[in-house]
């Protein structure tokens, strides 16, 4: 994972603090709740974040976040809290069951047996998302504190289509990073727009591609970035933070594959679909933190061969010098848990009859689980924009905000071993209450 050149040791304030925001459609009022507990925790402290990197609904977080810098942090939350309570499915993408269905259909079909002039980008009309994102995010704000100051880059990753590979459209005044040939992700400079915000959004096969049009040397059709880069970790780090707290939908830290083996039984495109999702949203930042995690440790030790050779190969290359990056993590706690929350929201608003009067979550949980209620409950979890369902998000992500800030009284965290599933080779250093991340645990489990 490439870091930026310059360092700041792991004590020294102040610094840049980075805001890692991923992609996960309705589920981005979770990072909402988070945020609403953290923002006015590092304000306190005398901290803030400058840098706001995300991918699809992150994306959009990260823009707002942006247009509101210059306001104290309370003010930013409950603008914020604000903007989510009042989405709904119409504010996001038009009917599905309706007038429009059979021209759908008839588009597919068409597309399908190569119909000239006939093609469907997309199953869902996002067009009133473009509205939304005015109302949300206020553009000539976003630009103003760019200039201003207020924060050092606002990055937003979408996925190129021509390039087949993520582009980060970075806004304010941070030191661009160099896109060498031999890296996957390049970074453009430009004016952040609604355009760039709805093409990171843009869910493949369910939303048609997004044209972006600036800067020029970038213009292309663009997808979800979640589909190349679902968690901007390395942008946000190339961008030069030295803190980075990380947003995530499934429990961080722990490798896949340690759930227990169940039956075999004859898949549906709902699990092939659910193991795609786990891939794009869990197994990507759980990678970036285990070598972030994994390089902190090397660094703990600078005589060390590991540490040393490391630092030959880095400055052989012309690559700035690896540091050591502080992090605060907050995710659920259970694998799942907010698929079950769109699962227990569409039984208690969308059974029944009121499937007659509100029929495209019902048809479409239909079409996506079955009567599977994880995996019905994880995949219509990105889609399921309601606002019961909001408001259980928000209350989780604050939940397990407070839940990681009683676990790390001085909110911020280095060491592998208090937060990760391997052995670090070395004795845990005590928290700053005294209490060793196994003596928490045992407590916590008591």
């Amino acid at each position: 994972m490439p870091l930026p050149a310059e360092s700041t040791a792991a004590g020294d304030r102040p610094g840049r603090v980075a805001l890692v925001l991923p992609g996960g459609g309705a589920r981005g009022a979770y990072e909402v709740g988070a945020l609403a507990v953290l923002l006015p925790e590092l304000e306190r402290r005398g901290e803030r974040p400058t840098i706001f990197c995300g991918t699809s609904v992150g994306a959009i977080n990260a823009a707002y976040l942006g247009s509101v810098a210059h306001l104290p942090a309370e003010e930013q939350v409950a603008q914020g809290l604000a903007h989510w309570r009042r989405i709904g499915k119409g504010d996001v993408i038009r009917p599905i069951i309706g007038p429009g269905l059979p021209r759908t259909i008839a588009r597919f079909a068409g597309d399908v047996l190569h119909v000239p002039g006939v093609r469907l980008a997309g199953l869902m009309d996002p067009h009133p998302l473009r509205r939304t994102l005015n109302r949300i995010v206020d553009w000539d704000a976003l630009e103003r504190n760019g200039e201003d100051g207020a924060y050092d880059a606002v990055c937003v990753v979408a996925t190129s289509l021509g390039r087949s590979g993520p582009m980060a459209f970075v806004q304010g005044g941070a030191e661009m990073p160099v896109s060498r040939p031999s890296d996957n992700l390049r970074y453009v400079r430009t004016r952040l727009t609604s355009q760039h915000v709805r093409a990171s959004a843009a869910i493949p096969l369910l939303f048609a591609p997004v044209r972006v049009d600036e800067p020029a040397e970038a213009a292309d059709f663009y997808v979800d970035g979640a589909t190349r880069l679902n968690t901007p970790l390395s942008p946000a780090l190339n961008l030069g933070a030295d803190r980075v707290i990380v947003v995530g939908f499934e429990p961080l830290g722990h490798r896949a594959g340690h759930e227990a083996a169940r039956a075999p039984r004859v898949p549906r495109i709902s699990d092939v679909v659910s193991n795609i999702v786990d891939g794009l949203l869990v197994d990507q930042i759980n990678d970036d933190l285990h070598s972030l995690v994994t390089l902190n440790e090397m660094l703990a030790a600078p005589r060390s061969r590991a540490a040393r050779v490391a630092g030959q190969m880095r400055s052989a290359r012309g690559r700035p010098a690896y540091r050591r990056i502080e992090y605060a993590l907050v995710s659920p706690q259970r694998r799942g848990e907010l698929g079950e929350l769109a699962a227990e929201v569409l039984d208690r608003r969308y059974s029944g009859w009121r499937a007659l009067l509100r029929p495209d979550f019902p048809v479409l949980s239909r079409l996506l689980g079955g009567d599977q209620t994880r995996a019905r409950g994880e995949l219509l979890s990105f889609l399921l924009f309601d606002d019961l369902y909001f408001d259980l998000l928000m209350e989780a992500g604050k939940r397990d905000a407070e839940a990681w800030l009683a676990r790390h009284p001085d909110l911020w965290c280095s060491e592998a071993g208090h937060d990760f599933d391997f052995d670090t080779g070395r004795a845990p250093r005590p928290r700053e209450d005294g209490a060793t991340a196994a003596e928490r645990a045992t407590a916590a489990a008591a």
